[in-house]
C-alpha cells in the first residue's frame, strides 16, 4: 500500500530571524530578509504589507519588490529611508507555507535607522459617532502637526493601523512630537485616507502631543459627512421633464418662476420633486410649454452642511413620444398594525400629487359608522410627494352595538377599515390611485408606558430621541427640560441627545476641511426595558 503520509501539518510558519535584527539600530541598508522555519509562499503583498511611516515611492515604481527563496523573504527597498527613523513592517496575513498555506501569524519587523528605537505610542478606540457602537477595520492614521492644516484629505499619512474587531487600536514607535488623528474607513491604508464622499470618517481639531510620552484610551468618533464642496453639474430636458443634477444629495429647496405668465397675474406653481438618491430635482411641465418656449426659472438649493447654491436658469421641455414613469403609490400603516387613536398615516408617491379628494377617504367603525376626512386632515411636503394624514379617532366607536340588527345576530363586525377609494390621490401627470383597504386594532392604553426624564445643560439647545434596538428614531422632542416619551410600546430602547449649537440650529454634521468637528452625541447609559402600563422616570442628563 502507498503510505497515507500521516496527519495533516496544521502548525503555521515561525519567525526565525531577520535582517536587520528585530528592534535593530543604525540601519542603512536596501536590503531586508525574513527567515521562516519552513518554506513559504507570499500572496497579495503589497495589499496585505504595512509599513509604518509610510515608505517613499518612486514615481511610477512600487516601494519596494520582493522574492522568496525557499523560506526566506526578501524586500529590495526602492528609495532610501529616512534618517533618525523607527520602522515597523507588519506583514499580517501575507505570508503562509507552500504545503498546506498554513498562515503565519502577522510577523513584524521592526528597526530603527537611528541611533534608538522610537518609543512613543497612542492607544485608543474608534466608534460610530450616531450609535457609540465600536467599528472595526477602520484605518487610524497619524500626520505630522507641521502647520495648522488637517491634511487627512490631501496627504497619505505618516503613521496608521487598522482597528480590531472592538474597534481598538495602539500605533506604536512614534517619533516624538505632534501629530493630528484622523481615522476612516478607507480601504487603502498608506494613501489619502479619506474620500469624503464615499467614506465614514472623524478626526480630532487639535493635534496630539507625543513629546513628554505616550497617550491611552483615545476616543474618536466617525460618521458620515460629505464636506465635497456642493455643485450644479447640469440643467437641462430631460425625455418630458426638465432635470437639475448635483454632485451629493439636496437637503432642501425652493424652486420659482422669475417672469411672470402674461396670462396670470401672479407667478404659476412648477411642480417638483427630489430623485436619483436626491441629487436631482425633477421638474414637470404643468404649465404646458411648447419646445419653442422657456422660462426664466430660479433655483435655490442647500445641502447637509448648509451650503447654498443660487442659480437663475432657462426652463424648457422637449416634445415628442417618451416613456412615462408608471405610478406608484405606498400608504402606511398597512393592514393588521395596532395603530393609536391619534392616527398618523402616509402616502407616498413618485410623483407630486396635484389633488386629493378628501371626500374619498375615510374609516368605517364595525360596518357601521363612518368617520370622513376634511382638508384640514391632510398635510403636504414641501414637495408634495408625500401626503400625511393625521386624525383623532375614538375607540369607543368599535364597540359594537347593544343588540344586533333583526337578522344579522351571527355576523361579525368589520372592526376599523381606512378606505381610500380609487381616484382619491391625482398626481402631476393625471395618474390615479386604485382602491385601498387598510384593517387596524386599537392598543390598549394599558399596553403602553411613559419614560420621563430632566435635562441639565448649559447648551443652547438639544434634541431627545428615543431610538429602537436598530436605532431608528421612535419619536423625539426639542429643547425641554422636563422631557416625557409617551404611548411608548413595551420593548427595548435607548435614548439619545444631539446636542446643538442654536435652539432653532439643525444638527451640524462639521466640516473637516474648516476643522469643525460634529456637534455632540450623548447616549443614556443603559438601555430601557419598557413594560405595559409602567410610568418610567429618572433617565436624567447633564451635560
Amino acid at each position: 500500500m502507498a503510505p497515507t503520509g500521516g496527519p495533516k501539518d496544521e502548525t503555521p510558519p515561525k519567525l526565525i530571524s531577520t535582517f536587520p535584527q528585530q528592534e535593530g539600530i543604525s540601519f542603512k541598508g536596501k536590503t531586508i530578509k525574513l527567515a521562516f522555519d519552513k518554506e513559504i509562499d507570499v500572496r497579495d503583498i503589497y495589499n496585505k504589507l504595512v509599513v509604518t511611516p509610510r515608505l517613499k515611492k518612486p514615481e511610477g515604481k512600487p516601494s519596494y519588490t520582493y522574492k522568496v527563496r525557499g523560506n526566506t523573504l526578501i524586500l529590495t527597498l526602492q528609495a532610501p529611508l529616512d534618517e533618525e527613523a523607527t520602522y515597523t513592517f507588519n506583514f499580517n496575513d501575507a505570508v503562509r507555507d507552500i504545503t498546506e498555506g498554513n498562515v503565519a501569524e502577522a510577523p513584524t519587523l521592526t528597526f530603527s535607522t537611528g541611533e534608538q528605537i522610537d518609543t512613543m505610542h497612542v492607544t485608543g478606540q474608534v466608534k460610530d459617532h450616531m450609535t457609540h457602537q465600536p467599528v472595526d477595520k477602520v484605518t487610524v492614521a497619524l500626520y505630522k502637526a507641521k502647520d495648522d492644516n488637517i491634511n487627512c484629505l490631501e496627504d497619505p499619512p505618516d503613521y496608521f493601523i487598522k482597528t480590531d474587531e472592538k474597534g481598538k487600536f495602539k500605533l506604536a514607535h512614534i517619533q516624538k512630537g505632534k501629530y493630528y488623528l484622523c481615522a476612516s474607513t478607507h480601504k487603502e491604508a498608506g494613501q489619502v485616507i479619506i474620500d469624503p464622499g464615499v467614506d465614514t470618517y472623524g478626526f480630532l481639531r487639535e493635534p496630539i502631543d507625543l513629546t513628554e510620552g505616550p497617550l491611552e484610551h483615545v476616543n474618536l468618533s466617525i460618521l458620515e459627512a460629505d464636506i465635497r464642496e456642493f455643485k450644479l453639474q447640469s440643467k437641462q430636458p430631460q425625455d418630458q421633464y426638465f432635470e437639475l443634477s448635483f454632485n451629493k444629495p439636496v437637503e432642501s429647496y425652493t424652486l420659482t418662476l422669475v417672469r411672470k405668465s402674461k396670462k396670470s397675474k401672479e407667478a404659476p406653481t412648477l411642480y417638483s420633486h427630489l430623485v436619483e438618491s436626491d441629487q436631482t430635482i425633477r421638474v414637470y411641465n404643468n404649465l404646458g410649454l411648447l419646445e419653442e418656449d422657456s422660462l426664466e426659472a430660479h433655483v435655490n438649493a442647500r445641502d447637509v452642511l448648509g451650503t447654498v447654491i443660487e442659480e437663475t436658469f432657462e426652463l424648457r421641455f422637449r416634445e415628442g413620444n417618451t416613456k412615462k414613469i408608471r405610478p406608484a403609490f405606498h400608504f402606511e400603516p398597512t393592514s393588521g398594525v395596532a395603530i393609536k387613536p391619534k392616527f398618523v398615516g402616509t402616502m407616498t408617491l413618485n410623483k407630486p400629487v396635484k389633488e386629493v379628494l378628501a371626500d374619498r377617504l375615510y374609516f368605517v367603525f364595525n360596518g357601521q359608522k363612518t368617520v370622513p376626512l376634511n382638508a384640514k386632515d391632510l398635510q403636504f411636503n414641501e414637495q408634495r410627494d408625500v401626503v400625511t394624514i393625521k386624525k383623532q379617532l375614538d375607540p369607543q366607536w368599535l364597540k359594537p352595538p347593544k343588540k344586533a340588527p333583526k337578522g344579522k345576530e351571527d355576523e361579525k363586525t368589520e372592526g376599523l377599515v381606512l378606505h381610500i377609494e380609487e381616484e382619491a390621490f391625482v398626481n402631476i401627470e393625471k395618474d390615479t390611485n386604485e382602491a385601498m383597504r387598510y384593517a387596524y386594532t386599537f392598543q390598549d392604553p394599558k399596553a403602553y408606558g411613559t419614560i420621563k426624564g430632566k435635562v441639565t445643560t448649559q447648551a443652547p439647545g438639544f434634541i431627545i430621541q428615543l431610538l429602537d434596538t436598530d436605532y431608528e428614531v421612535v419619536d423625539e422632542i426639542k429643547n425641554k427640560r422636563h422631557y416625557q416619551f409617551r404611548e411608548v410600546v413595551p420593548g427595548k430602547y435607548k435614548i439619545r441627545v444631539l446636542v446643538l449649537r442654536k435652539p432653532d440650529a439643525a444638527w451640524s454634521f462639521g466640516n473637516i476641511k474648516e476643522r469643525i468637528e460634529p456637534d455632540p452625541v450623548l447616549f443614556y447609559p443603559e438601555e430601557v426595558v419598557m413594560n405595559a402600563n409602567w410610568d418610567m422616570p429618572g433617565f436624567d442628563f447633564s451635560f
